[in-house]
C-alpha cells in the first residue's frame, strides 16, 4: 500500500470517517438520500486518490479527483440546507475536513502539471 503514507490519503480518510459517524445520525430519510451519497462520494475520493498515486500520467486522475472533492462540497452544503446535520458544528468540521483535502489535492495537481511541462 503505497499511499496510505500520504498526507492527502490521511486527511480524506478522517473524512470518511468523520462522515459515517456523523451518517448514523442522520434521520432515517437522510441517512439514505443525502447521506447515502456523502458516503459514497467521500469513499470514492479515497479510491481516485490510490488511482493518482499509482498512474504514470497523474493528470487525468488528479482532475477526477479535484472534480470529485467539489462535487462533495456541493453535497455537503445541500445536507446543510436539508438540516441533514445535527448541528453548526458537524457542518463545520466535515466542511473543515473536506478542506483540507481539497487544498491538498489543488497542490498535487499543481505540481504535477509544473513536472509535466
Amino acid at each position: 500500500m503505497l499511499y496510505d503514507n500520504l498526507p492527502i490519503f490521511k486527511s480524506a480518510l478522517n473524512l470518511v470517517v468523520y462522515i459515517e459517524t456523523i451518517v448514523k445520525g442522520f434521520d432515517r430519510y437522510e441517512k439514505y438520500g443525502i447521506g447515502l451519497d456523502l458516503r459514497v462520494y467521500s469513499k470514492e475520493i479515497l479510491f481516485l486518490i490510490q488511482r493518482a498515486n499509482m498512474a504514470k500520467e497523474r493528470q487525468k486522475e488528479l482532475e477526477a479527483l479535484r472534480d470529485k472533492c467539489e462535487e462533495l462540497k456541493m453535497l455537503i452544503r445541500v445536507a446543510q440546507e436539508l438540516k441533514a446535520f445535527k448541528g453548526l458544528k458537524q457542518f463545520a468540521e466535515v466542511s473543515k475536513l473536506t478542506m483540507a483535502v481539497v487544498i491538498q489535492a489543488q497542490g498535487w495537481l499543481k505540481q504535477t502539471a509544473r513536472i509535466s511541462k
